[in-house]
This record gives C-alpha cells, sequence and structure tokens, in this order.
C-alpha cells in the first residue's frame, strides 16, 4: 500500500498545486480516497473492478450515508482516477468509475435561466445606450464569474488580474478566492473602463461598476438595472441577480465540471451547499426540449396548421 499512497499524494499535491485547491477540499478529498481503499485494503489502486466500487457504494447505503454525501464521494473517485489514467496510462488504461452513476438527490433546485435565455438577455442590450456597456458588464460578469450582487458592487478594477485570467474576490467572512475570468467578461469589462475613462465624473471610486455620477453603484442601483435589462429582453421568468449565479453553476455541472471546482468558484464553505445544483428539474427539461428541438418545433408548427 505504500506504493498506492503515493499515487494519492502525488494526486493530492496536484490538486493543490497545479488546480489551487483549499487545503480543507484537499483533506475532504483524501478521507474519501482513503476511506475506499480502507474497504478494498487487498486490492491494488490499479486493480479495481466494478465488484470493488459496488461494495464500497453498498457499504456507504448500508451505514446509511445521504444519498448527496455518496455522490460526492463517487465524484471524488472519479477524478482521482482520471488523474491516474492521465498520469500512469500504462498501468490503467481505464478509469473503472467512468460508468458509476450517483444516487439520484432529490433536493431543491433553484431558479435558473438556459443558456440561450442567457445569450437573449445579453443580446438585448443596446451598447450604443450610455449605459450600455455598463449593463453588458453586470450580466457578463454575475453569469460568467458566478458572484454574489455584492462581490459585484464591492469589485475593484485593481482586483482584475486580466493577464492572467482571474480575479480576486472578497466573499462572505472575508474569505477571498480567484474566480476564472473568461474572454466574453474580459471582454466587457475591458470596453467598460475604457468607456469611463473617457467620461467626466462628478465622484470618484476604484469601484469597476459605478452609477451615473462615478460613484459606487448601490444594491437597489443594481437591482433597478437588472430588472429593467430582463424587461427589455422580453424573458418572462422571475429574475434576479442571484439568478445568475445559479445558472453559472448549473451549466458549469451540466457540462461536466468537477463538483468541487464549481465550489471553490462559488466560495461555498460546505460542497453540501453546492450540492443543490447537481439535481435538474425533470419538467424543465422536457419544456426545453419541446420548446427548442427542430423536430418538436416542426410538429407544434404542423398541429397549428392542421385543419
Amino acid at each position: 500500500m505504500s506504493v498506492d499512497l503515493k499515487h494519492i499524494d502525488d494526486y493530492l499535491m496536484y490538486l493543490k498545486l497545479e488546480r489551487g485547491l483549499s487545503d480543507n477540499s484537499i483533506v475532504s478529498y483524501r478521507n474519501d480516497i482513503e476511506e475506499f481503499l480502507h474497504l478494498n485494503i487487498k486490492s491494488s489502486l490499479f486493480k479495481i473492478s466494478n465488484k470493488h466500487i459496488t461494495a464500497f457504494v453498498d457499504n456507504l447505503s448500508n451505514a446509511e450515508r445521504k444519498p448527496a454525501t455518496i455522490a460526492r464521494k463517487i465524484s471524488s473517485l472519479k477524478q482521482f482516477y482520471n488523474f491516474l489514467v492521465e498520469t500512469y496510462p500504462v498501468k490503467i488504461a481505464k478509469n473503472p468509475f467512468h460508468s458509476i452513476s450517483a444516487p439520484k438527490i432529490l433536493r431543491y433546485h433553484p431558479s435558473y435561466l438556459s443558456a440561450f435565455e442567457v445569450e437573449q438577455i445579453i443580446n438585448s442590450i443596446d451598447l450604443t445606450a450610455k449605459n450600455g456597456l455598463r449593463n453588458r458588464t453586470i450580466i457578463e460578469v454575475l453569469y460568467g464569474c458566478g458572484l454574489r450582487i455584492s462581490e459585484l458592487i464591492n469589485l475593484t478594477e485593481s482586483e482584475i488580474e486580466f493577464e492572467a485570467g482571474f480575479i480576486k474576490i472578497t466573499g462572505k467572512g472575508n474569505k477571498q478566492r480567484l474566480v476564472p475570468l473568461g474572454d466574453c467578461a474580459k471582454t466587457a469589462i475591458e470596453n467598460y473602463i475604457e468607456f469611463k475613462e473617457s467620461q467626466k465624473y462628478k465622484e470618484k471610486t476604484n469601484a469597476l461598476i459605478i452609477n451615473r455620477f462615478g460613484g459606487k453603484i448601490s444594491r437597489v442601483g443594481l437591482w433597478k438595472i437588472i430588472r429593467s435589462i430582463i424587461a427589455l429582453a422580453q424573458v418572462t421568468k422571475d429574475v434576479t441577480p442571484h439568478t445568475f449565479r445559479h445558472s453559472f453553476a448549473t451549466h458549469l455541472l451540466e457540462g461536466g465540471a468537477d463538483l468541487r471546482i464549481v465550489q471553490e468558484m462559488l466560495g461555498h464553505a460546505d460542497i453540501s451547499t453546492t450540492q443543490i445544483y447537481t439535481t435538474i428539474d425533470r419538467d424543465y427539461i422536457i419544456a426545453e426540449h419541446k420548446k427548442y428541438h427542430p423536430r418538436e418545433l416542426a410538429r407544434s408548427t404542423d398541429k397549428g396548421t392542421a385543419t
């Protein structure tokens, strides 16, 4: 097992240095991996079969561990074995957890926008209007970086690392984290800063988002701006600034992002908070399919023209 422990240490170092995970997340990864290995103490890391995995999941279920906990452990082990396959392809050619599905988590799922609706909102913003570039930046950063409304209000230009592709965020409890800055959000911010520099404001602040006088925007002011944007976009859902954060998390996880990485980006202290995004409303999925799939659209058109 000493060789196996070395591989675990290599993985944990990779999480720390390459992926920048917090110490708490790394400890959680270690615990999940070691719990799995403890049950399969006689097996090597590289000789794991479905039998071992089934026994592990059954053991967790028999111990009455919550579905959310089991799902998290499966996610941890799946990511760990992805690392082993990429790093030691001669020793292990396939991830044994690849086809393992996590138990369904029946939890409240926050309201979120579809990718189509987000594009609809962004495209509805008139960039030639006086506040167009500012409004575009608000939506791009809320959705592209998953920020809380207070985090966006307090974000300063000096906290944006354009070359590195990150923004520094001070979240709840004054905890700091780095959040990736995507190209769309980056471009929106750059254009907005260039516009601000060309203006003469009565007030001065180092905040990124400012009001019409040049001062730091208020929470109420930001809410009003977003409500006006949603109204112009003709999106009928009840959208708040937090809806974009929910959409950010949901779309990342739907696309296959690691749960713990999303936890880090959102600044959640407890991964169970992030797990609320892992359950998707089945009725919503069906409705979206009928609304946008070409065959479904053609069928509804045929029904409308039938006599």
